[in-house]
């Protein structure tokens, strides 16, 4: 029988109890023993002491656990952020209150906080003298549409949509690739309920993907989304339309917006059950989320409420190109170019796939051509044009397309880099050195540049000026192996062997299984202290 002293005390007594029911205790307790130890006050004070002792440990227990959840959900967000956006993943107070607001929906308010976080706040005593000066900057470089991308911001803060869609408007005049401007030209117009302007805005962006690089912009747009979004009133065919558009376009950035899109494309549906883009929307999702069955289900219903609808037809082509039927795939291709001829992106697509996928570079030289007349600014257009002209010998074709680059943007390299490979494809090396000196000196550590100077000297025997910029190559790039292996030859046909070999030792550090490297190494070696006079 469990023994227990009067004279103990009741914290003595209660460690004894503690003593007999701890979990790793054998000591069992009869009847009689129970009833002892539940008489009296000491009792009550082992309840009064312990069970507040066992309501801490469950509470701490808890806690811990939420602690970890949250700590668990943090990081799930910082490594979603850094694969979505790393910009909008800041580690500041107004930064991290932006990511809040954004998880909650509170898509103005993240906009503000973001707002902060940057610095992109205007001081609304200084606007008058802001604007002025932006306008002095458009006029003094019309060619930096940043200043226009910010005077087009200053005009949207102050709640003047009105101005800041004329001015994005005019920087696509200047530069009708624009990404930011239009994005910022979507959200003025959400802004002014607009809505079927937004809508044709919203195709071109999300046919041509994110390349956000001013990010006041995207902070417009999320104000234009809070507003439609909160609209008391979304019984409108536009309305719900431009719900969907603008949640597929925040779905190119995150992708769990997705669910979204299928939420408001059904509710447009039992509104208006001829809503040919609610159809179209659901059939994106699906294609997605490769159910191949439902989204052709969802094209076709598109289709057959909208026939002329090119977008439908392209998806159509892209998703029979996936389950392989080839037939279908061309069909709805062409089906798309010929409902909207007048759009060079439908052309543009049936060229690549008949080019890439296909292989027949006659046909898609006609589709490619026929994309970048409709649109000769647009960089891919152009140089799938240029590439398939190329692999045809219409090299003059070609060059009309990389002049009309440099003209376009004479302090790019790229234009001159593209006109340079096609002279040495036609074997003018002369213009090739031309071209490509013209790129280095814009972009000095060109290593692209530097290596086909190399070659095309090499071509008109100039053996040590292709020598000069093959070293210089390889102070850009020291263990490019193939600038390492044409270096040799040059050497060698200069008679300088003991350079050459050290080429090829170099060759085969980096590379030990080289081929060809190890094939002249032995005819090197035997020839090594010789030096043939230039």
């Amino acid at each position: 029988m469990l023994q227990t002293d009067e004279a103990d005390g009741p914290e003595r007594w209660g460690l004894k109890c503690l003593d007999c029911l701890s979990l790793n205790s054998e000591q069992s307790f009869t009847e009689e023993e129970i009833d002892h130890l539940t008489d009296g006050p000491k009792f009550v004070y082992f309840f009064q002491v312990i069970s507040p002792m066992k309501n801490l440990r469950k509470t701490i227990s808890r806690v811990v656990f939420v602690a970890i959840l949250v700590i668990l959900g943090l990081s799930h967000l910082v490594s979603h952020y850094q694969k979505l956006n790393p910009r909008l993943l800041q580690f500041s107070f107004r930064g991290l209150e932006a990511l809040v607001y954004y998880e909650l929906g509170f898509y103005r308010r993240a906009s503000e906080a973001w707002r902060v976080h940057y610095g992109l706040t205007y001081n609304m005593q200084l606007i008058e003298i802001t604007r002025k000066s932006l306008n002095d900057q458009i006029e003094e470089n019309p060619s930096n549409l940043e200043n226009d991308l910010w005077l087009a911001d200053l005009y949207f803060f102050v709640g003047d949509y009105s101005n800041a869609r004329m001015t994005y408007q005019k920087a696509l005049v200047r530069n009708r690739n624009g990404h930011d401007a239009k994005v910022g030209l979507a959200a003025s117009l959400l802004m002014e309920e607009r809505y079927q302007e937004s809508h044709e805005v919203f195709e071109d962006l999300l046919n041509h993907g994110t390349k956000e690089r001013n990010i006041t912009s995207f902070l417009n747009f999320l104000v234009s989304l809070d507003k439609i979004e909160k609209a008391n009133v979304l019984d409108q065919r536009d309305s719900y339309l431009s719900l969907i558009d603008a949640y597929r376009y925040l779905a190119l950035l995150d992708g769990r917006k997705i669910n979204k899109v299928i939420a408001f494309s059904d509710r447009a549906i039992s509104k208006n059950k001829h809503m040919d883009l609610a159809f179209f929307s659901k059939g994106v999702v699906y294609a997605k989320q490769n159910n191949i069955d439902l989204a052709l289900e969802q094209f076709s219903r598109a289709l057959k409420t909208n026939p002329v609808n090119p977008e439908a037809y392209k998806r159509m082509a892209h998703t029979y190109g996936e389950m392989g039927n080839l037939e279908k795939e061309l069909q709805c291709y062409k089906k798309a170019v010929e409902v909207q001829e007048k759009n060079p992106l439908y052309a543009f697509h049936l060229g690549d796939v008949l080019m890439k996928k296909y292989g027949d570079f006659r046909q898609a030289h006609f589709y490619l051509q026929k994309a970048y007349r409709l649109n000769p600014d647009n960089y891919q257009y152009a140089f799938h044009y240029a590439n398939c002209s190329q692999i045809l010998g219409r090299f003059d074709d070609a060059l009309e397309v990389y002049d009309q680059m440099i003209q376009t943007c004479p302090k790019a390299p790229d234009g001159y880099m593209l006109k340079g490979h096609c002279l040495i494809k036609m074997k003018k090396y002369g213009q090739a050195i031309q071209s490509y000196s013209q790129a280095r000196a814009i972009r000095p550590l060109d290593f692209s540049a530097a290596r086909n100077l190399a070659l095309a000297h090499a071509e008109l025997k100039d053996f040590e000026s292709a020598i000069v910029h093959n070293e210089y190559a390889l102070r850009i790039q020291p263990q490019d192996v193939d600038t390492l292996y044409l270096l040799q030859s040059l050497y060698r046909r200069q008679g300088r062997f003991e350079e050459a070999r050290a080429a090829v030792t170099e060759i085969l550090k980096i590379q030990p299984g080289h081929a060809g490297a190890q094939r002249v190494l032995s005819y090197l070696e035997a020839n090594r202290k010789k030096r043939v006079p230039s």
